[in-house]
């Protein structure tokens, strides 16, 4: 991209970021998706980035501990969840420690199960399965959306309910969804790349945050998983597969 002398970089993922970072000094990057992006050293400031970066954070730590709530309000003998990290990112990490401290303050045990490509996600399921977690939980990760039909399947097929940041993965079969409205996400950094192509410094523009959430509930998962979606999570539902 930099030898083709491109106007804006827009990268999506931790690495790619870290990668973009590396190589463009002067053309401008606008991340749509950035997690925590001064927890994890893309920047010092959301404020000012600086630099030629800046973009959208969905601060995706954040919702570990509501992620975790909806699992206690609709399984509340629930003991063991497990957590599926894609271990080739690192900004993961920021997620994981954010969930053991939820888990211990809910009273869960919790597991990490890590895989490395996306074949490896059922061996994750199975090793769940021996565990007898009560619940998974993928973290907040481009590879766990990648492969929302693969993780709503496995989630049937073993019979643990999936918790998860992402509604495509609620939709394929995961039984509750909370996370940022990643459309907007990607709509807010269109106004950011505007106001690059019409003259601003990247690294003067603060790095926005998620304002739209969405809980999203299946219920037809639920019948097949034998759980019972309570009415207080439904009432609060943005998206709701029936």
């Amino acid at each position: 991209l930099v030898e083709h002398d491109v106007d804006i970089i827009m990268p999506a993922t931790p690495p790619a970021i870290r990668s973009a970072q590396a190589v463009a000094r002067a053309i401008p990057i606008v991340f749509p998706l950035g997690s925590d992006p001064v927890e994890t050293g893309l920047v010092t400031s959301l404020e000012r980035p600086g630099g030629n970066i800046t973009g959208m954070a969905t601060m995706s730590r954040l919702q570990s501990q509501p992620r975790l709530s909806l699992v206690r309000e609709c399984m509340p003998a629930a003991r063991r969840v497990a957590l599926l990290r894609h271990s080739a990112n690192s900004a993961l990490n920021l997620q994981v420690e954010a969930s053991r401290t939820a888990a211990s303050e809910l009273g869960f045990e919790m597991l990490v199960l890590d895989f490395a490509i996306a074949e490896e996600i059922g061996h994750a399921f199975k090793v769940a399965s021996e565990q007898r977690a009560d619940a998974i939980l993928p973290l907040s990760d481009p590879m766990a959306l990648g492969n929302a039909g693969r993780i709503g399947d496995l989630s049937l097929e073993y019979r643990i309910p999936v918790v998860s940041p992402f509604r495509e993965i609620t939709e394929a079969g995961g039984l509750l969804s909370y996370g940022p409205d990643l459309s907007m996400l990607f709509h807010r950094s269109a106004s950011l790349i505007d106001q690059i192509l019409k003259g601003a410094k990247a690294g003067d523009l603060p790095i926005g945050e998620p304002t739209d959430f969405e809980l999203g509930a299946n219920l037809r998962a639920a019948r097949k998983l034998n759980v019972s979606i309570p009415a207080s999570i439904l009432s609060r539902a943005t998206h709701v597969v029936e």
